[in-house]
Protein backbone atom coordinates (compact mmCIF):
# COMPACT_ATOMS: atom_id res chain seq x y z
CA UNK A 1 0.00 0.00 0.00
CA UNK A 2 1.53 3.28 -0.66
CA UNK A 3 0.79 6.91 0.27
CA UNK A 4 1.22 10.13 -0.29
CA UNK A 5 1.65 13.47 2.21
CA UNK A 6 1.27 16.65 1.26
CA UNK A 7 2.92 19.47 3.53
CA UNK A 8 3.11 22.81 1.35
CA UNK A 9 4.04 25.26 4.48
CA UNK A 10 6.52 25.55 7.34
CA UNK A 11 8.70 24.01 9.20
CA UNK A 12 6.84 23.02 11.99
CA UNK A 13 4.10 21.78 10.16
CA UNK A 14 6.54 19.22 8.90
CA UNK A 15 7.61 18.18 12.79
CA UNK A 16 4.01 17.73 13.52
CA UNK A 17 3.40 15.64 11.02
CA UNK A 18 6.09 12.97 11.98
CA UNK A 19 3.33 11.08 14.21
CA UNK A 20 1.57 10.20 11.06
CA UNK A 21 4.20 8.96 9.37
CA UNK A 22 5.61 6.25 12.03
CA UNK A 23 1.86 5.15 11.89
CA UNK A 24 1.86 4.94 8.51
CA UNK A 25 5.42 3.52 8.50
CA UNK A 26 4.20 0.93 11.52
CA UNK A 27 1.43 -0.17 9.39
CA UNK A 28 4.04 -1.11 6.39
CA UNK A 29 2.94 1.45 4.16
CA UNK A 30 5.02 3.49 2.02
CA UNK A 31 5.44 6.88 2.38
CA UNK A 32 5.75 9.91 -0.29
CA UNK A 33 5.72 13.51 1.00
CA UNK A 34 5.34 16.72 -1.33
CA UNK A 35 6.67 19.65 0.49
CA UNK A 36 6.84 23.40 -0.71
CA UNK A 37 10.60 24.13 0.09
CA UNK A 38 13.92 22.92 -0.16
CA UNK A 39 14.54 23.45 3.36
CA UNK A 40 11.85 21.09 4.38
CA UNK A 41 12.90 17.98 1.81
CA UNK A 42 16.23 18.50 3.58
CA UNK A 43 14.42 18.48 6.86
CA UNK A 44 12.90 15.03 5.47
CA UNK A 45 15.75 13.66 3.44
CA UNK A 46 17.47 10.94 5.66
CA UNK A 47 14.02 9.65 7.45
CA UNK A 48 14.12 5.53 6.81
CA UNK A 49 10.22 5.91 6.97
CA UNK A 50 10.21 7.97 3.91
CA UNK A 51 10.52 6.54 0.35
CA UNK A 52 10.31 9.97 -1.72
CA UNK A 53 10.37 13.87 -1.23
CA UNK A 54 9.16 16.04 -3.99
CA UNK A 55 9.14 19.72 -3.95
CA UNK A 56 6.63 21.11 -5.57
CA UNK A 57 6.54 24.81 -7.10
CA UNK A 58 3.43 26.61 -7.56
CA UNK A 59 5.39 29.23 -9.52
CA UNK A 60 6.81 26.94 -11.91
CA UNK A 61 3.67 25.66 -13.65
CA UNK A 62 4.85 23.10 -16.12
CA UNK A 63 7.20 21.58 -13.57
CA UNK A 64 4.39 21.31 -11.30
CA UNK A 65 2.23 19.72 -13.29
CA UNK A 66 5.17 17.27 -14.68
CA UNK A 67 5.53 16.01 -10.99
CA UNK A 68 1.88 15.75 -10.30
CA UNK A 69 2.06 13.29 -13.31
CA UNK A 70 4.76 11.49 -11.94
CA UNK A 71 2.53 11.55 -8.48
CA UNK A 72 -0.71 9.72 -10.69
CA UNK A 73 1.70 7.22 -11.78
CA UNK A 74 3.05 6.33 -8.40
CA UNK A 75 -1.02 4.64 -8.09
CA UNK A 76 -1.59 5.78 -4.58
CA UNK A 77 -4.07 3.77 -2.53
CA UNK A 78 -4.13 7.01 0.36
CA UNK A 79 -3.54 10.31 -0.13
CA UNK A 80 -3.93 13.67 2.48
CA UNK A 81 -3.11 17.63 3.13
CA UNK A 82 -2.37 18.23 6.57
CA UNK A 83 -3.23 20.50 8.65
CA UNK A 84 -3.33 23.79 8.47
CA UNK A 85 -5.44 22.98 4.88
CA UNK A 86 -4.50 24.74 2.03
CA UNK A 87 -7.76 24.88 -0.09
CA UNK A 88 -8.20 24.35 -3.61
CA UNK A 89 -4.41 24.03 -4.36
CA UNK A 90 -3.94 21.27 -2.48
CA UNK A 91 -7.33 19.80 -3.14
CA UNK A 92 -6.43 19.92 -7.16
CA UNK A 93 -2.79 18.51 -6.17
CA UNK A 94 -4.77 15.36 -4.53
CA UNK A 95 -7.49 15.18 -7.31
CA UNK A 96 -4.50 14.83 -10.04
CA UNK A 97 -2.91 11.80 -8.47
CA UNK A 98 -5.99 9.74 -8.43
CA UNK A 99 -5.26 8.34 -5.36
CA UNK A 100 -8.13 6.07 -4.15
CA UNK A 101 -8.58 8.02 -1.17
CA UNK A 102 -8.04 11.26 -1.13
CA UNK A 103 -8.93 13.67 1.98
CA UNK A 104 -8.06 16.71 3.79
CA UNK A 105 -9.64 19.36 5.94
CA UNK A 106 -12.25 21.30 4.14
CA UNK A 107 -12.05 25.30 5.07
CA UNK A 108 -12.61 28.64 2.97
CA UNK A 109 -9.30 29.09 1.22
CA UNK A 110 -10.72 32.07 -0.52
CA UNK A 111 -11.69 34.20 2.46
CA UNK A 112 -8.54 33.07 4.12
CA UNK A 113 -6.15 34.11 0.99
CA UNK A 114 -8.16 37.71 1.21
CA UNK A 115 -7.73 38.46 4.25
CA UNK A 116 -4.48 37.71 4.39
CA UNK A 117 -3.93 39.54 1.41
CA UNK A 118 -5.64 42.57 2.79
CA UNK A 119 -4.95 42.10 6.51
CA UNK A 120 -8.33 42.62 7.73
CA UNK A 121 -10.91 40.13 8.79
CA UNK A 122 -13.41 38.63 6.48
CA UNK A 123 -16.36 36.57 8.17
CA UNK A 124 -17.44 34.00 6.48
CA UNK A 125 -20.88 32.18 7.88
CA UNK A 126 -20.98 29.08 5.17
CA UNK A 127 -18.70 26.63 3.61
CA UNK A 128 -18.87 26.08 0.30
CA UNK A 129 -18.34 22.18 -0.01
CA UNK A 130 -18.21 21.95 -4.08
CA UNK A 131 -14.78 21.86 -4.62
CA UNK A 132 -14.65 19.23 -1.98
CA UNK A 133 -17.10 16.64 -3.38
CA UNK A 134 -15.62 16.90 -6.90
CA UNK A 135 -11.80 16.40 -5.61
CA UNK A 136 -11.97 14.80 -2.55
CA UNK A 137 -13.04 11.32 -1.62
CA UNK A 138 -13.16 11.77 1.67
CA UNK A 139 -13.03 15.41 3.08
CA UNK A 140 -13.62 16.68 6.64
CA UNK A 141 -14.68 20.09 8.73
CA UNK A 142 -12.41 21.39 11.56
CA UNK A 143 -15.30 20.84 14.26
CA UNK A 144 -12.69 20.69 17.07
CA UNK A 145 -9.87 23.21 18.69
CA UNK A 146 -7.53 21.15 19.48
CA UNK A 147 -3.62 20.81 18.16
CA UNK A 148 -2.90 20.13 14.80
CA UNK A 149 -0.76 16.76 15.50
CA UNK A 150 -4.52 15.50 16.64
CA UNK A 151 -6.02 17.30 13.76
CA UNK A 152 -3.48 15.35 11.22
CA UNK A 153 -4.40 12.08 13.08
CA UNK A 154 -8.14 12.32 13.00
CA UNK A 155 -7.40 11.85 9.15
CA UNK A 156 -6.35 8.75 9.40
CA UNK A 157 -8.75 7.56 12.25
CA UNK A 158 -11.04 5.91 9.52
CA UNK A 159 -8.54 3.99 7.40
CA UNK A 160 -6.14 2.81 10.34
CA UNK A 161 -5.81 1.39 13.99
CA UNK A 162 -4.07 3.66 16.19
CA UNK A 163 -4.19 5.27 20.24
CA UNK A 164 -3.64 9.25 20.66
CA UNK A 165 -0.92 7.57 22.93
CA UNK A 166 0.93 6.87 19.79
CA UNK A 167 1.61 10.05 18.44
CA UNK A 168 4.98 11.12 19.38
CA UNK A 169 7.26 13.03 18.06
CA UNK A 170 10.13 11.02 16.69
CA UNK A 171 13.08 12.33 14.52
CA UNK A 172 16.72 10.40 13.74
CA UNK A 173 19.64 12.23 13.46
CA UNK A 174 23.00 10.39 11.73
CA UNK A 175 26.11 9.50 12.99
CA UNK A 176 27.75 12.26 10.67
CA UNK A 177 24.85 15.12 12.66
CA UNK A 178 26.04 13.57 16.19
CA UNK A 179 29.41 13.88 15.49
CA UNK A 180 28.64 17.68 14.05
CA UNK A 181 27.35 18.54 17.39
CA UNK A 182 29.48 16.67 19.92
CA UNK A 183 32.77 18.59 18.19
CA UNK A 184 30.70 21.77 17.97
CA UNK A 185 29.95 21.18 21.94
CA UNK A 186 33.39 20.51 22.59
CA UNK A 187 35.06 23.58 20.27
CA UNK A 188 32.87 25.85 21.70
CA UNK A 189 33.86 24.16 25.76
CA UNK A 190 29.89 24.18 26.22
CA UNK A 191 30.00 20.66 27.79
CA UNK A 192 30.06 21.92 31.12
CA UNK A 193 27.46 24.84 30.67
CA UNK A 194 23.76 25.12 30.50
CA UNK A 195 23.31 26.02 26.87
CA UNK A 196 20.37 28.33 26.16
CA UNK A 197 19.59 28.34 22.75
CA UNK A 198 17.85 31.57 21.26
CA UNK A 199 15.97 32.14 18.22
CA UNK A 200 15.41 35.47 18.04
CA UNK A 201 13.67 35.90 14.23
CA UNK A 202 10.23 34.11 13.25
CA UNK A 203 8.81 33.36 9.78
CA UNK A 204 7.13 36.74 10.04
CA UNK A 205 3.65 35.15 8.35
CA UNK A 206 1.12 36.27 10.11
CA UNK A 207 2.64 39.22 10.27
CA UNK A 208 3.47 40.60 13.90
CA UNK A 209 5.34 37.65 15.09
CA UNK A 210 8.28 38.55 15.96
CA UNK A 211 9.29 39.92 19.44
CA UNK A 212 11.28 43.33 19.49
CA UNK A 213 14.98 43.58 19.65
CA UNK A 214 14.72 45.71 22.91
CA UNK A 215 12.71 43.12 24.83
CA UNK A 216 15.49 39.97 23.75
CA UNK A 217 18.14 42.36 25.12
CA UNK A 218 16.41 43.06 28.36
CA UNK A 219 15.44 38.97 28.73
CA UNK A 220 19.25 38.28 28.01
CA UNK A 221 20.59 40.90 29.83
CA UNK A 222 18.19 39.60 32.95
CA UNK A 223 19.23 36.13 32.50
CA UNK A 224 22.99 36.24 32.10
CA UNK A 225 22.69 39.07 35.39
CA UNK A 226 20.94 36.31 37.42
CA UNK A 227 22.89 33.49 36.28
CA UNK A 228 26.27 31.70 35.97
CA UNK A 229 27.62 29.15 34.25
CA UNK A 230 25.23 29.65 31.14
CA UNK A 231 26.30 29.89 27.87
CA UNK A 232 23.93 31.00 24.99
CA UNK A 233 23.78 29.59 21.32
CA UNK A 234 21.54 31.86 19.02
CA UNK A 235 20.49 30.25 15.57
CA UNK A 236 20.10 32.57 12.49
CA UNK A 237 18.34 31.53 9.63
CA UNK A 238 18.58 32.83 5.95
CA UNK A 239 15.72 35.02 6.51
CA UNK A 240 16.82 36.63 9.81
CA UNK A 241 17.73 40.23 8.43
CA UNK A 242 19.41 42.17 11.02
CA UNK A 243 19.73 39.72 13.82
CA UNK A 244 23.40 39.07 13.66
CA UNK A 245 24.08 42.53 14.06
CA UNK A 246 21.89 42.61 16.55
CA UNK A 247 23.18 40.09 18.69
CA UNK A 248 26.72 40.94 18.76
CA UNK A 249 25.61 44.73 19.75
CA UNK A 250 24.57 43.14 23.35
CA UNK A 251 28.88 42.30 23.68
CA UNK A 252 27.85 38.77 25.66
CA UNK A 253 30.93 36.83 25.74
CA UNK A 254 29.00 33.95 26.35
CA UNK A 255 26.84 34.68 23.65
CA UNK A 256 27.63 31.89 20.22
CA UNK A 257 25.84 33.05 17.01
CA UNK A 258 25.24 30.04 14.38
CA UNK A 259 24.72 30.96 10.97
CA UNK A 260 24.86 29.51 7.17
CA UNK A 261 23.60 26.04 8.90
CA UNK A 262 21.55 23.24 7.09
CA UNK A 263 18.17 22.12 8.97
CA UNK A 264 19.54 19.23 10.24
CA UNK A 265 22.73 20.41 11.56
CA UNK A 266 20.79 22.95 13.36
CA UNK A 267 18.42 20.27 14.69
CA UNK A 268 21.38 18.20 15.75
CA UNK A 269 23.15 21.63 17.67
CA UNK A 270 19.57 22.13 19.15
CA UNK A 271 18.81 19.12 20.14
CA UNK A 272 22.30 19.36 23.01
CA UNK A 273 20.74 22.32 24.50
CA UNK A 274 19.69 22.51 27.84
CA UNK A 275 16.99 24.93 27.25
CA UNK A 276 15.32 26.91 24.21
CA UNK A 277 13.77 30.25 23.78
CA UNK A 278 11.65 31.59 21.13
CA UNK A 279 8.98 33.49 19.65
CA UNK A 280 6.69 31.16 17.21
CA UNK A 281 8.96 30.21 14.80
CA UNK A 282 10.15 26.67 12.96
CA UNK A 283 12.85 25.75 15.27
CA UNK A 284 10.56 26.00 18.71
CA UNK A 285 9.16 22.76 16.84
CA UNK A 286 12.76 21.56 16.49
CA UNK A 287 13.07 21.60 20.23
CA UNK A 288 9.82 19.65 20.99
CA UNK A 289 11.36 17.05 18.91
CA UNK A 290 14.10 16.28 21.49
CA UNK A 291 11.57 17.26 24.32
CA UNK A 292 13.83 19.93 25.64
CA UNK A 293 12.42 22.42 28.15
CA UNK A 294 11.40 25.40 25.78
CA UNK A 295 9.41 28.71 26.18
CA UNK A 296 7.47 29.69 23.31
CA UNK A 297 6.25 32.93 22.90
CA UNK A 298 2.88 33.70 21.11
CA UNK A 299 0.82 36.81 20.65
CA UNK A 300 -1.31 36.82 17.31
CA UNK A 301 -1.97 33.67 16.34
CA UNK A 302 -3.98 30.61 18.52
CA UNK A 303 -1.56 28.60 20.19
CA UNK A 304 -4.00 25.52 20.67
CA UNK A 305 -3.67 24.45 17.31
CA UNK A 306 -0.03 24.93 16.54
CA UNK A 307 2.23 25.57 19.94
CA UNK A 308 5.41 22.84 20.37
CA UNK A 309 4.05 19.06 20.96
CA UNK A 310 5.77 18.82 24.05
CA UNK A 311 4.79 18.70 27.74
CA UNK A 312 8.30 20.46 28.32
CA UNK A 313 7.34 23.36 26.36
CA UNK A 314 5.46 25.95 27.87
CA UNK A 315 3.65 28.55 26.09
CA UNK A 316 3.96 32.62 27.31
CA UNK A 317 1.48 35.35 25.81
CA UNK A 318 0.81 38.78 26.45
CA UNK A 319 -1.53 39.76 28.92
CA UNK A 320 -4.94 40.15 28.13
CA UNK A 321 -4.13 37.78 25.29
CA UNK A 322 -6.68 37.48 22.56
CA UNK A 323 -5.42 36.15 19.35
CA UNK A 324 -6.60 37.58 15.86
CA UNK A 325 -5.10 34.74 13.74
CA UNK A 326 -6.15 30.99 13.12
CA UNK A 327 -4.17 28.77 10.72
CA UNK A 328 -7.24 27.59 8.93
CA UNK A 329 -9.24 30.92 8.91
CA UNK A 330 -6.78 33.94 8.79
CA UNK A 331 -7.53 36.87 10.31
CA UNK A 332 -10.36 36.68 12.75
CA UNK A 333 -9.73 40.07 14.11
CA UNK A 334 -7.75 43.46 13.26
CA UNK A 335 -4.47 42.55 13.44
CA UNK A 336 -2.17 44.49 15.65
CA UNK A 337 1.09 44.85 17.27
CA UNK A 338 0.48 42.54 20.36
CA UNK A 339 3.49 41.04 20.95
CA UNK A 340 4.66 44.36 22.61
CA UNK A 341 2.34 43.41 24.97
CA UNK A 342 4.41 40.59 26.03
CA UNK A 343 7.03 42.13 28.72
CA UNK A 344 10.56 40.58 29.32
CA UNK A 345 9.87 40.40 33.06
CA UNK A 346 7.26 37.60 32.51
CA UNK A 347 8.75 35.78 29.99
CA UNK A 348 11.99 35.91 32.43
CA UNK A 349 10.10 35.02 35.34
CA UNK A 350 8.60 31.60 33.43
CA UNK A 351 12.69 31.10 32.80
CA UNK A 352 13.24 31.36 36.68
CA UNK A 353 10.64 29.41 37.94
CA UNK A 354 11.77 26.49 35.55
CA UNK A 355 15.29 27.27 37.13
CA UNK A 356 14.33 27.46 40.53
CA UNK A 357 15.40 23.80 41.94
CA UNK A 358 19.14 24.10 39.77
CA UNK A 359 20.60 25.73 43.01
CA UNK A 360 23.78 25.66 41.07
CA UNK A 361 23.29 28.02 38.92
CA UNK A 362 22.42 30.76 40.92
CA UNK A 363 25.17 33.49 41.49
Amino acid sequence: MRALIIILSGIGNVITTLPVIEILNRNNIDVDVLVSSKVNRDLLSKDFRIKNTYIFNPKNLIKGLKLIKQLKNEKYDFAMTIYPPQGIISGIILYLTNAKIRTQYTCNYLFKFLSMKLKIPIIYTCNFGLFEKLLLTHPKDINDKKHAVYLIADLLKPFFKFDDEDLNLKYYLTKDEIKFSENFWSKNKLNDKFVVGIHTGTSNKPPFKMWDFKYWKQLLLKINEKYKNIKFVAFIGPDDNGHEKFLKSLNLDNLIITKNLSIRETIALISKCNFFISADSGLAHCASLFKIPQITMFGPVDYKYIHPFSENCRVVVPDNYKPFYIPHCGFISKPYDCMKDLKPEKVFREFRDYLKDWTFMKN
